[in-house]
């Protein structure tokens, strides 16, 4: 029986080795959680800011209606112009995320049903920053994500499920209502996968199997 390739291999091509061999009993290093704590962080000065823009704005408008405080409206502008800032900052620790993450998954792994072609972890961060593409794009790497996890299950045996309905759910909300509901809920998704990858990480270690992930434990 022929040996099945993913989508991204011309068929007849040879075999690609993506997993490295392992001593037995070493395992392969899960993701690390400081890029999901500094999302936290980010996401939480993020919200204090707007509210608090949103705070001195109202303050200044009732204070005096024809004439709003002046200071009020300095320090309206200094905390919208922050929140913006966080917002950004949130977008990029968010994408360095699912670059960790893609760069973690075996190489024959880096493949989405929702996409022809191999993807690769630059591509898979890069091509969230293409306008009005992205809202396609979040659910192929979401999406993708948790299908290799799942596929990844046979090997690496854990009793958790990759979270892809919490995936789909987090792309919907950054779209309607990305701060806080569509973070927090992308806060979670981030706390599931990594929880995946630590599992796996012990049952390579316990069974002796080869890594899939990288020999140094990711952010």
């Amino acid at each position: 029986m022929s040996q099945p390739y993913p989508p991204y291999y011309e068929p007849g091509a040879p075999p690609v080795q993506t997993y490295r061999a392992a001593a037995p009993g070493q395992g392969f290093a899960p993701l690390g959680s400081r890029l999901r704590m500094g999302f936290a962080v980010v996401v939480a000065l993020a919200m204090v800011m707007f509210v608090s823009s949103i705070g001195c704005m109202s303050g200044a408008i009732i204070m005096n209606p024809d004439r709003p405080n002046e200071s009020l409206m300095i320090a309206f502008g200094v905390t919208l112009v922050l929140a913006i800032f966080l917002l950004y900052a949130q977008i990029f620790i968010g994408l360095f995320w699912i670059y960790r993450v893609w760069s973690w998954l075996p190489d024959d792994q880096r493949w989405s049903k929702h996409w022809k072609g191999r993807i690769d972890p630059a591509m898979a961060a890069g091509m969230m920053l293409i306008p009005y593409f992205h809202y396609y794009w979040m659910f192929v790497i979401d999406c993708g994500i948790c299908d290799a996890m799942d596929r990844m299950r046979v090997q690496y045996p854990t009793t958790r499920v990759a979270p892809k309905q919490l995936a789909i759910a987090a792309c919907i909300c950054q779209l309607i209502i990305p701060l806080p509901v569509g973070s927090i809920l992308w806060l979670m998704f981030m706390g599931r996968i990594e929880e995946m990858t630590r599992d796996m990480s012990r049952a390579a270690a316990q069974f002796g199997q080869p890594g899939a992930g990288p020999a140094q434990p990711a952010y």
